[in-house]
């Protein structure tokens, strides 16, 4: 007999974890790359995932530290790239790719004229209210199109930004190019970025010496909306559960089951298997052993922005642990059935679940000394305390 999951049961795990088999975390568009994909030398400097950008705050859509470009962009970069690093430069990256809700969140912010708490940074001398009106802000940006790239340069010898004249988004003409208002060094060092990226087959946006846009860019029209974010290497995370489970069910150890942890960098965190035997242990499942062992190497109980991949799919008592250590996103390989005909079932709980807990036989459930209980309750609520 096959597990029966009433739908009622199925739908309220799936409010709490998103458990898919064909879909992981996040997977990047046809046609888009990671830039350090194509240039491993390029350096990330991500303003928009950090504080460190004119709103001061994470902009929305910006998911995790990374850079992405269509690949027509990437490949043209990656000839600036190497022309430059010939000259003793590395690029390094401020951003590329940025989704239309980051544009949106730029929009919120320039009407929000009592947020002025970057001013002193990134725009003393520009009046916010005329943001629009200047150009600094507009509701569609070239970089949703996924062909335009904001980029310094780096000294490979002594591992320095150049000296640019100003910082990355500032907003004022010293940032123009051809400004009177910068050294002739500065001048030059920003005519290296320049030739390099024109020469690759970009063009200059006059107001940012940091903005390139791929002159024959793919999207001309089209406005992108995915997030900037990372796709772990699901085959890796396969291959690792799997191979940890097969090593410990050939030492009897445990079942076949595996399971590995992704942060939300997408790094491998944890991989675990089943070892109930060895153990004998009952809750030493594969799951139970990743979170805990994820748990031990980040400090902390709460895995939130991490997806955890099992060689099966979990049984009730790991999507609990799954649920409470906040982990969103469960990707599995076997199914239900899967186990079954080898031999694991756990259809039963589920059934003395969806039935209200009300078969003896599986568990007798009751209650007794709740007063008691309630002043060790009445006892902790008065602790300064976490909340897990």
């Amino acid at each position: 007999m096959r597990r029966r999951v009433s739908i009622l049961f199925l739908a309220a795990v799936m409010i709490l974890v998103n458990i898919a088999a064909p879909v992981f975390a996040f997977v990047l568009p046809e046609g888009f790359v990671y830039v350090t994909d194509v240039i491993e030398t390029a350096l990330l400097d991500v303003r928009y995932y950090g504080n460190n950008n004119f709103i001061g705050t994470r902009i929305d859509g910006y998911e995790a530290p990374t850079a992405v470009l269509t690949e027509e962009a990437a490949a043209a970069l990656k000839v600036a790239a190497d022309i430059l690093e010939e000259q003793g430069f590395y690029i390094k990256v401020f951003d590329a790719f940025r989704p239309q809700r980051a544009v949106d969140h730029f929009v919120r912010w320039a009407q929000d004229l009592d947020d002025q708490k970057m001013k002193e940074l990134f725009y003393p001398d520009v009046d916010k209210s005329k943001l629009f009106e200047l150009g600094y802000i507009a509701e569609k940006s070239g970089h949703s199109r996924g062909s335009t790239v904001d980029l310094t340069l780096v000294e490979i010898a002594t591992g320095k930004e150049l000296d640019m004249g100003s910082g990355f988004d500032f907003f004022g003409p010293i940032s123009h190019h051809g400004t009177g208002l910068i050294t002739k060094e500065q001048e030059a060092n920003r005519n290296i970025l320049r030739d390099a990226m024109v020469a690759a087959g970009f063009a200059i946006y006059p107001e940012e010496w940091w903005h390139y846009t791929l002159k024959d860019e793919p999207y001309p029209d089209q406005y992108f909306d995915f997030p900037v974010d990372i796709a772990p290497d699901l085959d890796e995370a396969v291959r690792r559960a799997i191979e940890q489970a097969r090593t410990t069910m050939n030492q009897d150890f445990g079942g076949p089951f595996g399971a590995a942890i992704i942060d939300a960098d997408g790094t491998i965190l944890a991989v675990a298997s089943n070892t109930v035997l060895r153990d004998h242990d009952p809750t030493a499942h594969a799951e139970v052993n990743a979170i805990r062992l994820a748990g031990q190497i980040k400090g902390t109980y709460d895995l939130s922005g991490c997806t955890i991949y099992a060689t099966g799919y979990p049984c009730p008592m790991c999507l609990s642990a799954i649920i409470w250590a906040n982990i969103t996103e469960v990707v599995y390989g076997c199914r239900p059935e899967d186990a079954e005909e080898i031999g694991f079932r756990d259809d039963f709980i589920y059934r003395f679940i969806e039935d209200g807990r009300k078969d003896s036989t599986v568990l007798s459930i009751a209650e007794y000394g709740r007063d008691q209980c309630l002043e060790l309750f009445r006892e902790y609520s008065e602790l300064e305390k976490v909340i897990y």
